[in-house]
């Protein structure tokens, strides 16, 4: 089982263990890695037969278990290639929401040797935007929970399923959900769950997220900004990464509206501020065109001071970004940047 949705992982073990008709198993978690001697652990605990039935052995994170290491790869191949007959064994790699497109060698050799023995390859990937609110209605239905969908809805919302951000992690969305749902069931009784309901008993748990606030800004939306920013301080990004991200998203902002005042190409604009990517040129473009250069060069020296603030302890980390968010957002500069002033 590979994928970042950690409650479908776990879902997809207990159905193992039940098809195998498992009544004991073992967890292996790696402690480093690379980590030969979980591997070996591993080969041990599947071999090994309960009193009362077959045994399962549930190596988790295998890839952080084979780490870089040729020979801790090659182990970890064999102990499926070499797993005796009526042994049980589950591999669970919980991956990170942002590493799902990128592609790695071993995972292939791993699907391929558990095909070859007869296995199942299973992925579990967590519901992206706008998916988690029917996954929330299905899993609902399939737990006899009634549930109206207005509630099913704003369950989704609370918990970051309208959130199109490639930067989110998304692996516990589901675990959440599957959390909130008995406890709203519960609550409610024998009625069905209203939008009420989640209203008062879900708290809002969106995930935080760097390209939320950089969205924002570009939609020149500073109650989303403020929101995203809140988001991101209390889960505990590092605020001078936050103003990172801000000075590199306003200076291209910046480059954007000077390209376009000499009548770029968009293949330009792609190469300068859209890391090659058209669509994204375009969206810095279009950004661009919601401030004047005035504002933009305001906002950017502002975020130098800030950052300066921070650096000589004039300023603590969290009021200073406030400070910046709600001067260029948030209040009435913006109206002076319009007349330079």
């Amino acid at each position: 089982m590979h994928g970042d949705d950690g409650f479908g992982i776990d879902a997809s073990l207990r159905a193992f263990a039940e098809r195998a008709g498992t009544v004991e198993r073992t967890e292996i978690v790696p402690e480093r890695s690379p980590d030969e001697a979980a591997i070996d652990e591993a080969r041990l605990a599947s071999a090994s037969v309960g009193l009362f039935g077959a045994h399962l052995a549930v190596l988790r994170q295998p890839m952080r278990a084979a780490g870089r290491s040729t020979s801790a790869s090659d182990k970890l191949v064999a102990l499926i290639t070499d797993l005796p007959d009526g042994a049980a064994l589950g591999l669970a790699e919980l991956r990170s929401s942002r590493d799902l497109g990128r592609p790695q060698a071993l995972l292939g050799r791993l699907e391929e040797a558990v095909s070859a023995r007869g296995g199942s390859v299973e992925k579990r990937d967590a519901p992206r935007r706008n998916e988690l609110q029917a996954w929330i209605r299905s899993h609902a239905a399939a737990n006899e929970i009634a549930l109206e969908p207005r509630a099913a809805a704003l369950l989704a919302e609370r918990i970051g399923g309208a959130m199109w951000e490639s930067d989110i992690e998304r692996g516990e969305q589901t675990r959440v959900a599957d959390g909130e749902l008995r406890k709203l069931a519960t609550y409610a009784g024998e009625r069905p769950v209203t939008a009420d309901d989640v209203e008062a008993l879900v708290a809002d748990t969106r995930p935080a997220s760097l390209f939320a606030i950089g969205n924002a800004l570009d939609r020149r939306d500073g109650a989303a900004a403020a929101a995203a920013l809140e988001r991101a301080i209390s889960a505990g990004l590092p605020v001078l990464r936050v103003m990172g991200a801000l000075q590199g998203r306003v200076a291209d902002l910046i480059v954007a509206r000077d390209l376009l005042a000499r009548g770029a190409t968009p293949k330009e604009l792609a190469r300068r501020v859209g890391r090659g990517n058209v669509r994204a040129a375009e969206r810095g473009a279009e950004a661009a065109g919601r401030y004047s250069g005035a504002e933009l060069e305001a906002m950017l020296r502002g975020l130098f001071e800030a950052d300066m603030a921070i650096k000589e302890n004039r300023m603590e980390e969290e009021p200073a970004v406030s400070a910046w968010l709600g001067e260029f957002l948030l209040g009435t500069r913006r109206a002076a940047g319009r007349t330079g002033g």
